[in-house]
């Protein structure tokens, strides 16, 4: 029986539990807990997994949940993952397609469905498409988890709580924040949020929604809440468009994160005021056919001769063989237009090469570049002691092929004083930090703004209070 909104509370009271994101960066997974139990997202900690797991130390494929459960990768609770007995949550609601919100859903048993944004589908299944088949595929053809999509404006009605989700500006399309009504009041949810994208209107939305419903309590991410510098995509536009300039006609390579869909319309944008040719990946092609054919509400670049095609690398046996191709290339190579490292090389001042990770800089060593090409590196920094070995790989490379490296890009996460402002804005009597290295160093900002909010800092797998 649904609760009467603003009845006594009879219940149990509220309780919030945060299982990934307390004290760390990722991995979010938040249980809300009343009658019933609504999880906000359930995505990988790579923080965890990365003390226990590597490229040849795997969790074993037949015990896959079991040494996940027993190293803290997900958290150990009955009904979850097994398929027998009564399902541990209601439904778990994602925010956005970053693994380290949903990566994990695909691990959950399948009769426990599964809320996420229209286009969120269409990214992760864009994502799923290139990668083999996997027990921590979302969509797996055996088995798919029912999925409910929702834009904002939809109404997502539960046992004990009705959630608003409202578009959010985040560095991949469909981010959103959740607002939840409750029989004891209402909270937040930002998800992933910033406010100095080119669609910072929707983190506005986001924010007078809180407003309008008197939010009290709000889980706002924290990642870069020691950080004071803003770079805009506007910045990254000047920048790129910059140091490409002054290479005259050698070749530009830039790495753009597959989801990032802002940097790579930037990309688009530079390369035109060049008169370049782009060159995109083939992973970035299958993004952006999945979305055109899926009916995205969003304005989908064309691939096209003329402008925009995608680079065939080499694979196997180095001759662009069919049988060299994994089933999703194959496929998708029949539609496009491509080209190949050989076009390139022959006219590298024609070409923008956008590559969807930095360690596809060895592709480049086929294209021979010409001493003095710029490589830039468009996605966040390394913050992990496993990111910074791998960085350091790259400026080999960068070395050996005689490359100019550039770093230049524009965060997907507030920064300090808009996470001050938007907490200002909403005013609520309560906020809970997740998503952050430096949870308390919000409490320190807060009060030196001369606010009164009280700052709860979540200790993971421990369930605190809601209001």
């Amino acid at each position: 029986m649904q609760r009467i909104y603003g009845s006594p509370h009879i219940y149990p009271a509220l309780k919030l539990t945060v299982y990934g994101a307390a004290g760390q960066i990722g991995g979010n997974k938040i249980l809300l807990e009343d009658r019933s139990k609504v999880f906000l997202d359930f995505g990988v900690d790579f923080n965890t997994r990365s003390r226990y797991f590597s490229t040849f130390l795997q969790p074993r494929r037949f015990a896959l949940v079991r040494d996940y459960v027993a190293t803290g990768v997900l958290p150990p609770l009955k009904g979850l993952y097994e398929k027998e007995g009564t399902p541990f949550a209601e439904a778990v609601v994602i925010t956005h397609g970053h693994l380290d919100h949903y990566g994990h859903a695909s691990l959950l048993r399948p009769d426990i469905p599964l809320y996420m944004g229209e286009t969120t589908r269409l990214l992760i299944q864009a994502r799923e498409n290139t990668k083999q088949k996997s027990p921590e595929n979302l969509f797996n053809k055996n088995e798919e988890h029912p999925v409910e999509v929702f834009r904002t404006g939809s109404k997502l009605v539960f046992e004990d709580a009705i959630i608003y989700p409202v578009h959010v500006d985040h560095s991949i399309p469909a981010a959103y924040g959740l607002v939840i009504e409750t029989g004891e009041g209402v909270l937040a949810y930002t998800g992933d949020l910033r406010m100095h994208g080119p669609k910072s209107e929707m983190t506005h939305d986001f924010v007078e929604k809180c407003v309008k419903m008197n939010v009290e309590t709000l889980v706002i991410e924290g990642t870069r809440v020691d950080e004071t510098d803003v770079s805009t995509e506007d910045d990254v536009k000047k920048e790129l468009t910059r140091v490409a300039a002054q290479v005259g006609d050698k070749l530009v390579s830039v790495v753009v994160a597959m989801m990032d869909f802002d940097r790579l319309n930037t990309v688009l944008s530079v390369a035109e005021n060049l008169d370049r040719v782009v060159a995109i990946s083939l992973h970035h092609a299958n993004l952006l056919t999945t979305l055109k054919t899926g009916g995205a509400r969003m304005n989908i670049p064309e691939l096209r001769d003329e402008k925009l095609v995608a680079f065939l690398e080499r694979r196997r046996t180095g001759t662009y063989s069919k049988t060299d191709y994994p089933s999703w290339q194959a496929e998708l190579i029949e539609k496009i237009p491509t080209v190949g490292d050989e076009e390139i090389r022959r006219d590298q001042k024609k070409y923008l090469l956008v590559l969807s990770r930095a360690e596809d800089i060895i592709k480049l060593s086929d294209i021979e570049p010409e001493p003095g090409s710029l490589f830039i590196l468009s996605t966040s920094e390394a913050h992990s002691e496993e990111q910074m070995l791998e960085e350091e790989r790259i400026h080999n490379w960068v070395n050996l092929l005689d490359l100019r490296y550039e770093h230049i890009h524009s965060s997907g996460h507030a920064p300090q004083k808009d996470l001050i402002k938007i907490v200002e804005e909403i005013n609520p009597r309560k906020i809970i930090p997740v998503h952050t290295l430096k949870p308390m160093l919000m409490k320190q900002l807060l009060n030196n703004s001369g606010l009164k909010t009280v700052v709860e800092e979540p200790v993971q797998g421990m369930g605190m209070d809601v209001f």
